[in-house]
């Protein structure tokens, strides 16, 4: 018995440690490398790479009535792809702002959570908190690739590059003034 508790916990330990070697948090002057996207080249699309980011957060209990948000945005490298043949330094700046919006977003979502009044509902107003945020993000992401044509319209890739990256300074310094934020759970029920 002792011995499938062991091997139990190897496997666990080999899953998380295998899917977190699978993911890059964003960190701001830490670009993206075309050896990043290490998923397998889908051969039937007419994309040239596909970079595959989620919005990820965690919190944990300050205390009994209060918690405390980390949220943030990472690529996935198994699953992003990129044909061989296709590899420039003009697909891997559309690709990495693909990243980038994943990061406004997440900056974004630490935000709304941080300046929410929950409930002691707080478990399902997270969520649903998560969930409409992911379909802003899922939008804007596909806004981005329209307007861009998947980086093929200049004038539109350096208009994106220009509004994501002064979204990514005025979210930063909003957080650098902030303090830690500590977010508390009120008692009260939301009625809608």
């Amino acid at each position: 018995m002792r011995a499938l508790v062991i091997f139990a916990f190897i496997c666990m330990l080999s899953t998380v440690t295998y899917g977190q070697a699978n993911l890059i948090r964003w960190r701001e002057n830490e670009p993206l490398q075309w050896n990043d996207f290490t998923g397998r080249v889908n051969d039937t699309s007419w994309y040239e790479s596909e970079c595959f980011a989620e919005l990820h957060y965690d919190y944990k209990f300050a205390n009994p009535k209060s918690f405390q948000f980390d949220v943030y945005a990472n690529f996935i490298k198994n699953i992003s792809w990129i044909k061989k043949e296709y590899q420039s330094e003009t697909l891997l700046k559309h690709e990495q702002l693909h990243f980038d919006i994943a990061q406004v977003c997440s900056m974004r979502m630490k935000e709304i959570f941080e300046n929410y009044n929950y409930t002691s509902n707080f478990l399902a107003e997270i969520q649903l908190l998560f969930d409409k945020m992911t379909v802003q993000y899922k939008s804007m992401q596909q806004q981005y690739d329209e307007e861009t044509n998947h980086s093929l319209n200049k004038q539109k890739q350096k208009e994106w590059e220009t509004n994501v990256y002064n979204e990514l300074a005025k979210m930063k310094m909003k957080q650098q003034f902030a303090s830690t934020a500590v977010v508390a759970v009120t008692s009260r029920d939301k009625t809608h």
